[in-house]
């Protein structure tokens, strides 16, 4: 993670909204540690297992009639860092949003990242603490993108990772009662037809 910035020069959340309200639609910025960052363009693969993920989601809520809301990610406050407002890939809110629609939430039952090249070491560390502070998430899972390799990590288990290997696993989400295949989220990818 970048140098963390003296408070007075670091963007609360409100001046990153209204920043983020005049760049161009398609950007994804996310406010790390009071700067505002922008996200690289992500691959075909990326964004393929990341519908796969919430497409898997929305059909396990759907056969089985559960509160709990799956969605691509969107800003997502985190107590341990105020002046924070990540962006995970997708991510389970406990139930659907009421009233007016909105760029932030508070909720993350659940959260997922597709690691990308951008995603280095300390992102990932830093983003385990970010999310787990989050009072709701209960699990915070990585997907990579060049081989079927998902590691979970679970706030019952005290966020110590739990790797799944090969297409065969299956991601088992206690906390929403559900079960997705690693199959089922590298479909229509490389590592999906087993050439990884």
């Amino acid at each position: 993670m970048r140098s963390r910035l003296a408070e007075a020069d670091q963007m609360t959340i409100e001046e990153f909204l209204d920043f983020t309200d005049t760049r161009p639609a398609g950007e994804k910025w996310e406010l790390i540690e009071g700067v505002a960052i922008l996200s690289p363009s992500p691959t075909n693969f990326h964004q393929i297992i990341a519908g796969n993920i919430c497409t898997a989601l929305g059909n396990w809520k759907a056969a089985h009639d559960v509160p709990w809301v799956p969605l691509i990610g969107i800003g997502t406050r985190v107590p341990v860092s105020p002046r924070s407002l990540p962006q995970p890939d997708v991510q389970v809110l406990a139930a659907a949003p009421s009233g007016e629609a909105s760029p932030v939430t508070d909720d993350g039952l659940v959260l997922f990242e597709v690691l990308s090249r951008s995603n280095t070491k300390a992102d990932q560390a830093w983003r385990l603490k970010a999310y787990k502070s989050i009072p709701n998430c209960q699990h915070y899972v990585t997907v990579a993108q060049d081989k079927a390799l998902v590691t979970r990590h679970d706030r019952a288990g005290n966020w110590q990772p739990t790797e799944l290997v090969g297409l065969a696993a299956s991601l088992d989400l206690p906390t929403l009662g559900a079960l997705i295949s690693l199959a089922d989220i590298y479909r229509w990818t490389p590592v999906g037809e087993g050439k990884r």
